[in-house]
């Protein structure tokens, strides 16, 4: 529990923040896509690591195994919503022969990812937040 409170919690957080930051300078600058692609990847790596201090937290006994469990599936339940904006493609419309399908333009697809990743971040945060606290009852 100590690892997580010492080092997994800050990184959450911290990378929480730098997922944030991408994603408003993606709505703003349309050409950090490719850059919130690379931050994606991370947040996928930073929330295994999260996942994986969190098992081990639970291995070890002596925490409330319902509500972490909930939150510890809530983490990873976060993660398909980064990159949701690659439905929008035009690559995917070619798959699906339903006419009344939206495609999306490419600055579109960035701003929903830009918009996504802002969403998540505070998730992310607020998850991290609460496994935190619950760690914190138990000392």
């Amino acid at each position: 529990m100590e690892f997580f409170e010492g080092y997994i919690y800050p990184l959450v957080l911290g990378f929480s923040a730098l997922l944030a930051l991408t994603g408003i300078v993606t709505l703003i600058w349309i050409r950090a896509h490719r850059v919130l692609t690379w931050v994606v990847t991370a947040a996928y790596v930073v929330t295994l690591i999260e996942v994986l201090a969190i098992i081990n937290a639970l291995l070890g006994g002596g925490i409330p195994l319902v509500i972490t469990i909930g939150y510890l599936l809530a983490a990873i339940a976060l993660m398909p919503l980064l990159g949701i904006g690659r439905l929008g493609e035009p690559d995917a419309a070619a798959e699906d022969p339903d006419p009344n399908r939206p495609v999306l333009a490419p600055d579109q697809i960035a701003r929903v990812d830009g918009a996504v990743a802002i969403i998540v971040a505070i998730a992310m945060s607020v998850v991290a937040w609460r496994v935190f606290e619950i760690f914190q009852g138990v000392h």
